[in-house]
Formats: structure tokens, C-alpha cells, sequence
């Protein structure tokens, strides 16, 4: 079974993406140019956040141009190009021995996508010579706090 997911996300920061990954306990692998998945489209899957359905051809499945590994999953998540052409966005399997990547990261990666935001601000904010600070609210959530000293 293919269950090819993709991602509602514009990557345009490697550098916030691999530490996303490190401090998820994600190992992000550059250059990998294929990910492991099923291995072959068998047009089984036909939710909204299906890959074809959101701009990503079939032929291209298992291709990518960096892959993300999950800890205990055989199955990885590919960096893709962005269908619009601008930036990067995620693929990956949740089928089988992809559901190890639901339970690390969320289903639709959630929480990769709320750490690369979060990484991506901070690398900003240094960028601009500011400080940041964060903190962990009850629900889960992260506070992050910029300050222009």
C-alpha cells in the first residue's frame, strides 16, 4: 500500500529545517537524493493531503533532493521541490511502517512543521542581532520571544 503524504508547508530555510531535526532526535541527511517509502504507487490513496492531489507526479515518488530519518522507521521523509517551484515541502509514507513517523512527529508532521517555524524565527531574529527566548506553554505550544536590544 502507497499512502505518499504531502505537507502544507513552504520550506525556504535548510539551515531552520536540520535544527528542527536535531532537536527532535531526527537525523536530516543532505544530498540523499531518494527516501524509503512503500516503493511503488499502487493509486490507493486518495485523501486531500495525498501528494498527487497537491502538485507531486507519481513518477517522481521515492526521489528527492534530502531525506529526514526517524528514529525505529524504515520509512523516511523525503525534502522535495515545492510543486510552485518556490522553496521545498515534505513528503512521506504513513502507511505500515510509516505510522513510527505519525507517532514521532504527528500526523501531517505537525510537529516538525511547528519546529521549523520556531527554528526558522530564531535563525531571523540572530540574523538581526536580536535575542530571543522561549518557553513551553501547558498546551504544548511554544512562546517564542524577541527582543531588540
Amino acid at each position: 500500500m502507497s499512502h505518499l503524504a504531502s505537507i502544507d508547508i513552504r520550506i525556504d530555510s535548510l539551515p531552520a529545517l536540520k535544527n528542527a531535526c536535531a532537536e527532535l532526535g531526527l537525523t536530516f541527511v543532505e544530498n540523499q537524493r531518494t527516501h524509503e517509502w512503500f516503493g511503488q504507487f499502487m493509486d490507493d490513496y486518495h485523501g486531500t493531503d495525498a501528494a498527487y492531489r497537491n502538485g507531486i507526479d507519481p513518477k517522481t515518488y521515492g526521489t528527492c533532493l534530502h531525506a529526514i530519518r526517524v528514529p525505529g522507521c524504515k520509512y523516511e521523509i523525503g525534502v522535495v521541490n515545492h510543486p510552485s517551484g518556490q522553496g521545498l515541502t515534505l513528503v512521506y509514507d504513513f502507511w505500515g511502517p510509516g505510522q513510527r513517523i505519525v507517532e514521532a512527529v504527528g500526523k501531517g508532521c505537525e510537529k516538525l512543521k511547528q519546529f521549523y517555524g520556531l527554528h526558522r524565527g530564531i535563525l531571523e531574529a540572530k540574523a538581526k542581532g536580536w535575542i530571543t527566548q522561549r518557553k513551553t506553554c501547558a498546551n504544548g505550544s511554544i512562546k517564542l520571544q524577541i527582543l531588540n536590544v
